[in-house]
């Protein structure tokens, strides 16, 4: 079994440099939020817990809006439960897909609120946009277990006017059975690319993570012998592909060309919520959020922390690395309905 492990912690380290800080202007908390970029600008997409309802941030203008959805069930029941939303540009509109425990996996274009598609089946724990093999894929968690989904943002349901043969959003379908959503944050399966091959790592049942190769429906590389149930994850390679997982209070990072677990680190916070990677000068970093509110940016490489512990007073509800200005930054929300963006620092 893996031992415990501490990280380097200075109390006099700086912060991250606050960017900016924003409140959602309408009724609701955040739930979940994506990041995407329109027109040269970042759009901060999210879903804000009302039915039948979106809402975004243009961060360059500081601009709100809240955006009306159709109903996926054409007048049927006249409810959405958006607790997962993930977000891309299609064609140069804004494509959004989500769903919730009692609703399956649904599409819409956010400025129209027209209904793209919608699934028949199971409900969603989880949902993210992923640049896999080349394509962006939303990937979607399945609340009941497995499998985890793949669905092609490009491509909507048929309408009346399209030919007979138009393809289906099915007919792009991938499902992955192998693996299972236990995180209700975006980062509850990572995809990416390992050795020029698709994949995806998450979750495999019995206190395994599985490296699934996509294009063959084939377990690639299997972690085990842990002993925390880990439930959020992300992929980074600054040289090394590595794997970074959170379960608790315990961040791990796994070596994908060996398939073994380097030492655990200890958060200095509650329970990790969600959790995403990236390589910032040349390094592996990874930033956490917790229940506590407490977001924390970890050197991979030197198992430190980058900077003093952001503290907040709500659980941290979603958490992404994008970049802003020509910089990487952090933005996070919370479940009072608070985002902040945080300058992740240029040296390591």
């Amino acid at each position: 079994m893996i031992a415990r492990g501490w990280v380097a912690y200075d109390p006099g380290m700086p912060p991250l440099p606050t960017v900016t800080v924003g409140r959602i202007p309408f009724d609701g908390a955040i739930r979940d939020f994506d990041v995407v970029e329109r027109d040269g600008r970042p759009f901060l997409v999210g879903t804000h817990d009302r039915s039948l309802r979106a809402f975004s941030w243009d961060l360059a203008r500081d601009t709100w809006t809240e955006h009306a959805l159709g109903d996926p069930w054409f007048g049927e029941d006249g409810y959405t439960e958006l607790a997962a939303l993930a977000a891309t540009v299609v064609d140069g509109r804004i494509v959004v897909g989500g769903g919730g425990d009692r609703q399956g996996f649904a599409q819409w274009d956010l400025e129209s609120g027209a209904v793209r598609m919608y699934a028949e089946d199971g409900g969603v724990a989880s949902a993210t946009a992923a640049v896999v093999g080349g394509r962006t894929w939303f990937v979607v968690g399945v609340s009941s277990g497995p499998p985890v989904q793949l669905w092609d943002p490009a491509v909507a349901e048929p309408g009346e006017a399209d030919p007979a043969d138009a393809p289906s959003p099915y007919d792009h379908l991938i499902e992955v059975n192998a693996l299972e959503a236990f995180s209700r944050a975006s980062s509850a399966v990572a995809a990416g690319t390992l050795k020029d091959r698709p994949v995806l790592v998450g979750p495999g049942g019995d206190a395994r993570v599985f490296v699934w190769d996509i294009e063959n429906d084939a377990l690639l590389l299997e972690i085990d012998d842990i002993d925390v149930e880990l439930r959020d994850f992300a992929l980074v390679d600054a040289g090394v592909p590595r794997v970074v997982a959170s379960g608790g209070r315990t961040l791990l990072v796994g070596g994908l060309a060996t398939g073994e677990w380097e030492d655990p680190i200890e958060v200095p916070c509650a329970a990790v919520t969600c959790l995403d990677a990236t390589v910032l000068d040349g390094g592996a970093v990874a930033v956490t959020g917790s229940e506590d509110g407490t977001v924390c940016a970890w050197d991979l490489e030197a198992r430190r922390l980058l900077a003093e512990p952001t503290c907040g007073e709500h659980p941290i509800t979603a958490l992404r690395i994008t970049e802003l200005d020509g910089r990487q930054v952090v933005i996070t929300s919370d479940r009072n309905g608070t985002v902040q963006v945080l300058n992740l620092p240029r040296y390591l």
